[in-house]
């Protein structure tokens, strides 16, 4: 039995465990503070938040060590977490743990003699709680090529990073369509962890592209005066918005940028600004392999331009996370995992 530790902010993480308890079913359990999805498979653990409770002991703060990023002293909640954590581990007799993300987790993990995985995110973290954890995790995972890699990254942690792609189960983008000659529909995709940047190129999209519907989720409290653009609120499934667009617009998070290459669609990204340079650093890499353009651009090029664009490979059968499930099977007495065995292939691009 192996654990997913899902963290609370955001959905992307939750997401991933998804994938993988497809893959792995009842031979993992997730862990996570946010309510169990319907399709989530497998066992599930719904742990108690961390948040203050009023329990800190300020005479007794002091400085955090450079593993953790969040250590108060005396937090009630985070003991009983702690505690339920372990317990669940122990109870389920989980040999192994994928953390999703967090360096307080990972370190729980290997002080109570649980091999871990950690997830690293784009970006650079080379500070020492990042670093820390991946050194102490049996192998790192990635959800993103290793030519999406931060040119900052060492090489010993490349080495150890399984790079398994970007990966969906959606099954976006295969009915064969005319490419449209204009834009005239545009759908923008607002992620969970704010959107400054995206608000000020909605701004600019009717300037821009003057007869295009413009359609918007993921924001259901803006409320726009032009016409045009339509707030479409949450929407759980979207395909066919995404399927009907000619132009994405969107922020650069793992799971947005994934589904938008499988749909194979024209895409603006617009990073905004997270924690080492996470967003900033997939935008850049999604420019230069001519996968997305610049919003700065959207005023220098015509129609035809923007709509030419390059596709990625994306892994919407989960191969890369099965592959993973027979290199653990019955292999947890013989860790680590050599990420070299493991055969990171590049992945082939081509012209649309």
């Amino acid at each position: 039995m192996i654990g997913y530790y899902a963290h609370q902010h955001g959905s992307g993480h939750l997401n991933f465990a998804r994938l993988f308890a497809k893959v792995f079913e009842n031979e993992i359990c997730t862990f996570s503070s946010l309510k169990k999805p319907e399709a989530l498979k497998g066992q599930f653990v719904r742990l108690a938040d961390e948040n203050p409770d009023g329990t800190v002991s300020f005479k007794n703060q002091i400085a955090e060590p450079d593993y953790l990023h969040y250590s108060p002293v005396g937090q009630r909640s985070i003991q009983l977490r702690s505690a339920q954590i372990l317990q669940e581990v122990v109870k389920r007799n989980i040999q192994f743990m994928v953390v999703d993300v967090s360096v307080e987790i990972a370190a729980l993990m290997r002080v109570s003699s649980i091999p871990y995985a950690y997830v690293k995110l784009p970006g650079h973290r080379d500070d020492a709680a990042h670093i820390q954890a991946f050194q102490g995790a049996v192998f790192v995972l990635a959800y993103y090529p290793e030519e999406f890699e931060s040119e900052q990254t060492p090489e010993w942690l490349r080495k150890k990073t399984i790079y398994l792609g970007f990966i969906t189960d959606r099954k976006i983008g295969q009915q064969i369509t005319a490419p449209s000659e204009g834009v005239n529909n545009i759908l923008v995709i607002s992620g969970g962890g704010g959107n400054e940047r995206l608000l000020q190129a909605i701004d600019l999209l009717p300037e821009r592209f003057t007869s295009a519907e413009i359609k918007v989720i993921g924001m259901p409290e803006e409320i726009f005066t032009i016409s045009r653009i339509r707030n479409c609120g949450y929407v759980q499934n979207f395909q066919n918005l995404l399927e009907q667009a000619d132009l994405v617009v969107a922020n650069c998070g793992l799971n947005s940028v994934t589904e938008i290459l499988q749909a194979k669609k024209a895409f603006v990204a617009i990073p905004e600004d997270r924690p080492y340079n996470e967003q900033e650093t997939t935008a850049t890499h999604l420019y230069q392999h001519d996968l997305a353009i610049d919003p700065n651009s959207i005023f220098e090029l015509d129609d035809s331009e923007i709509l030419k664009h390059r596709s990625w490979d994306v892994d919407d059968d989960l191969r890369a996370i099965n592959k993973l499930k027979i290199h653990l099977d019955g292999n947890y007495d013989r860790l680590p995992l050599i990420p070299e065995l493991f055969a990171n292939q590049q992945q082939e691009e081509h012209a649309e």
